[in-house]
């Protein structure tokens, strides 16, 4: 005879009851992704400045327009709150106090990948896209490239450009603002 094994997913309020109940440790990296709590990885010297230096460029670029949000949760249904490291939300007077941001105050997705790649091209990227969310950007370290997502469907992406050395993107949001990916990638 075979047994069925299940696994026991977790809802967002039961995620934020262990958190408040000590659970994890203080400085432990988890997410909550599709009802599974995932350890992140550490971050990495060229994984933190890739993201200081894309924040950088946010900051100046959209201050006015959008709050950017570094690697800080954001509320995508009851079974996941992922921590991107870059999210541009739109403007709120509270600052998200409140509540999370959700897919549709979402302006842009930054993930920084060097060893989480597969990770989150695989589980996050089309989590991402379920939820609603229009636009995600994935720098890929390992490979040193960009790749931009868009059009969003319960099945994924239906557009997915790839961008190196020597190109410009610009956001859907903010079609006039043009990044550079060598200033990212080197």
């Amino acid at each position: 005879m075979s047994v069925q094994i299940q696994r026991r997913l977790f809802t967002v309020q039961e995620y934020h009851m262990m958190s408040e109940a000590g659970v994890f440790a203080h400085n432990e990296r988890v997410e909550l992704i599709e009802g599974e709590i995932i350890q992140m990885a550490a971050i990495g010297k060229r994984h933190a400045a890739r993201v200081d230096r894309l924040a950088d460029l946010f900051y100046d670029k959209v201050r006015t327009s959008a709050i950017v949000r570094v690697q800080n949760p954001i509320s995508l249904n009851d079974k996941s709150e992922p921590q991107p490291d870059i999210a541009l939300v739109q403007r709120r007077a509270d600052f998200y106090e409140a509540s999370l941001p959700n897919s549709q105050d979402i302006l842009l997705l930054v993930e920084v990948a060097d060893s989480t790649v597969n990770y989150d091209r695989d589980v996050k990227v089309p989590n991402y896209a379920r939820s609603g969310i229009q636009e995600v950007w994935l720098w890929d370290l390992e490979v040193n490239c960009l790749e931009v997502y868009r059009n969003p469907t319960a099945n994924g992406y239906t557009l997915m450009q790839k961008f190196e050395q020597g190109e410009i993107v610009s956001p859907l949001a903010f079609p006039d603002f043009e990044v550079s990916v060598n200033l990212i990638l080197n």
